[in-house]
């Protein structure tokens, strides 16, 4: 909690005092899919993430920042009978994520004017849980490097559109389509 206050001590005064638009908020549905997870088939639940970033530093050549999100109003994926690798069969077999957050450094690469080419790195705290009507997993919190990749245009009224490939969990990953706005 100290870490996080004394963060926010310091960059509050930079967004405060900036001659240009560099915090943005950002808006965007989150298709996931969960795979990898021992089953023979894929989840697919969906949510929806904001973002709140801002711009630390601008040079000619690419940008560095940091954001925060949040997902919420997530969807959950449920399959009336799904089997795994071993063949056994479960029924009922649900996937739902109860909380996620992420920090994430970005870097912003210019493409040409207006479009660019963004690379996320972080970490992702969330709550994923699979169950079924003959198991469930655990109710606990896990944590994750995320990591990904995007793109995006701004027009000269501040307003973006994007698409990024996010990787928050090793069996967890989403595409996102979304807006933005800078103040």
């Amino acid at each position: 909690m100290k870490k996080t206050s004394l963060l926010l001590v310091t960059i509050i005064p930079y967004m405060l005092l900036a001659d240009e638009s560099k915090v943005y908020i950002d808006m965007n549905p989150s298709l996931l899919s969960y795979s990898d997870n021992g089953t023979t088939s894929d989840f697919k639940p969906t949510g929806f993430k904001w973002t709140a970033g801002y711009i630390v530093k601008d040079f000619d050549f690419v940008s560095f920042g940091v954001e925060g999100s949040l997902l919420l109003g997530v969807d959950n994926d449920v399959k009336s009978k799904v089997k795994n690798s071993k063949g056994n069969s479960f029924t009922n077999a649900t996937v739902s994520i109860d909380k996620m957050y992420s920090l994430h450094l970005k870097s912003v690469l210019p493409i040409t004017n207006g479009f660019n080419a963004n690379l996320y790195i972080g970490g992702t705290r969330g709550k994923l849980l699979s169950s079924s009507d003959q198991s469930s997993s655990s109710d606990s919190f896990e944590n994750s490097i995320s990591y990904g990749i995007g793109l995006e245009y701004w027009s000269s009224a501040d307003i973006s559109v994007y698409a990024n490939y996010m990787q928050y969990f090793k069996n967890l990953n989403a595409i996102e389509v979304g807006i933005g706005f800078r103040f």
